[in-house]
Formats: C-alpha cells, sequence, structure tokens
C-alpha cells in the first residue's frame, strides 16, 4: 500500500511540474526596434504564373522580379514610432509569354523613395510620396507595395498562439485607385536559426480582395479579385527585424473593359515570393 501511494505521489508530482511547465512557457513581445541612422537593405524575388483568358482564347505566361529594397529609418518620434524612408537599390522584371520574352531594369522606380511612420508593431500611420515616378504605369502600386509592413500582435503572446490583423489599403495607379484589403492569422510556431539569426518563427495564412478601377489608353479597366495566401516569416526578436519571409498567393481576378472596346478579362495569378535580410 505504501508502494502504491508512492507510485501515486510521484505521478503527481510529475503531473504539476508538467502542468507549472506549460504555464512558465515564455511570452514574446514581438516588435520592431529599427536604430535611427541605420539602413537596412533586403532582396525581395518573386515568381508568377499567370493564366488569362481574353476573346475567347486562353494564353499562360510567366513573370519574375527581382529587386532589393532599402529601408533608411530617418526618426524615432517620442512616441517611439519610426520614420522609415523606402527605397529600390535595384528592379529587374522577366516575363515570358506566346506574344515575347523580355527582361527590363525597371529605370523608373528604382531610387524613388517613399516616407512612412510605423510603430512598433508595424501599423503603418502616415505615407509620403518623396519621389514621384514619370510615367508610372503599374509602378505606383509597386512602390507603394515596397513601403508596407507585417503587423505584429499587440500583446505578448506564446507558443501557440495566435493573432489577427486586417489592413485595407488603398494603391494609386495608372490614374485610377485599387482598394486592396486582406485579413490575416497569424500563430507563432516555434522558433528557428535563420542566417546565424535566432528567430521565432510565425506561420501566417490569409484571404485578400481587391476593388477599384484605373484608365488605360482612354478606356476605363474595372478590377475585381479575391485570393489567399500562406506564409512563414522569420523574425528575430533581439534586433526587432524580419529576417526572412516566405509567402505564396493564388488569386482570381476579373478586369472588365469599357470604352472603344468592351471586354471582360478573368486571370489566375499564382505567386512564390521571398523575402530575405542582405547582412552588411
Amino acid at each position: 500500500m505504501n508502494k502504491f501511494y508512492s507510485h501515486l505521489s510521484l505521478i503527481t508530482i510529475a503531473i504539476l511540474l508538467s502542468v507549472s511547465f506549460l504555464f512558465a512557457q515564455d511570452s514574446y513581445k514581438i516588435e520592431y526596434k529599427f536604430q535611427k541612422g541605420t539602413t537596412y537593405r533586403y532582396s525581395h524575388i518573386s515568381n508568377s504564373n499567370i493564366t488569362q483568358e481574353m476573346m475567347g482564347k486562353e494564353m499562360k505566361m510567366t513573370n519574375a522580379s527581382d529587386m532589393t529594397i532599402r529601408v533608411s529609418v530617418d526618426d524615432i518620434t517620442k512616441e517611439g514610432n519610426f520614420g522609415l524612408v523606402v527605397s529600390v537599390d535595384s528592379a529587374k522584371n522577366t516575363t515570358k509569354s506566346p506574344m515575347m520574352d523580355t527582361t527590363m531594369i525597371l529605370n523608373n522606380i528604382i531610387g524613388k523613395r517613399t516616407k512612412i511612420t510605423v510603430s512598433k508593431m508595424g501599423s503603418v500611420l502616415s505615407r509620403e510620396v518623396i519621389d514621384t515616378i514619370k510615367n508610372e504605369g503599374m509602378m505606383g502600386g509597386s512602390q507603394r507595395g515596397m513601403a508596407s509592413m507585417t503587423k505584429l500582435p499587440d500583446k505578448p503572446v506564446k507558443v501557440g498562439e495566435k493573432w489577427t490583423t486586417t489592413t485595407i489599403d488603398t494603391i494609386e495607379s495608372m490614374g485610377g485607385k485599387i482598394i486592396h484589403t486582406t485579413n490575416m492569422e497569424f500563430t507563432l510556431t516555434g522558433k528557428e536559426t535563420k542566417q546565424k539569426h535566432d528567430c521565432l518563427k510565425l506561420d501566417y495564412t490569409g484571404t485578400t480582395t481587391d476593388t477599384g478601377k484605373m484608365v488605360m489608353n482612354g478606356m476605363d479597366l474595372f478590377v475585381e479579385g479575391s485570393g489567399k495566401v500562406k506564409g512563414t516569416m522569420y523574425f528575430d526578436p533581439k534586433i526587432g527585424i524580419t529576417i526572412v519571409d516566405e509567402s505564396s498567393t493564388d488569386n482570381e481576378q476579373t478586369m472588365a473593359i469599357t470604352g472603344q472596346q468592351n471586354m471582360t478579362i478573368p486571370m489566375s495569378v499564382s505567386t512564390k515570393s521571398v523575402k530575405t535580410f542582405l547582412e552588411k
């Protein structure tokens, strides 16, 4: 009987230790910690497979983008918000389609600066275009897209905990505006070493919607679309920056053209992207 109670006591202690360990899990305050006067550079590579239908004919093409993005910390406010000047050091785009294969150096966007003020959690508080883009075309949207941040949790989180974010952005491009809405769910799934940085691993999934109007060659172009996104971000909590962000997206869009010609163009786009911190 004494032996039975001894075993029971050991089991009870083991359970209590396990429970106390669970409650003692570390909580992580995940926030940006940009340093004033410091410049951070990122490689951003994306590859897309595009299928579109036009006048009853299907056309498939691929698009590859290779950019180097510069983020310079201009100032830090007394509230702890960051003033970031974002620009592109290099940008190359390669398109392959049945009509043509072409590679372009996007000189129009290189060096063009946008200043954003962001909180420690990544909320964009203000945005100012410093250098406008001549003959912007779609590059206006690209310039704004480069000056974006991942929103982090408002409170400390433990491994396994989730948080959600919603972002509504207006992208001015080709003489019109596109409303881009993103709903994301993040999960802190653990730790992993990336590029010799001890990182927190953040898995995410989400949905996007696009709606708006642009103008092309005097014709109105109405855009509607929705998509799904998933990925993993590796964040170094010690220095407060993203080290690697890998994502994949699948979008279904419809473009309706009115004016000199009337047509509807459905389009499917699958994209894989990798954003990587470039060490000095």
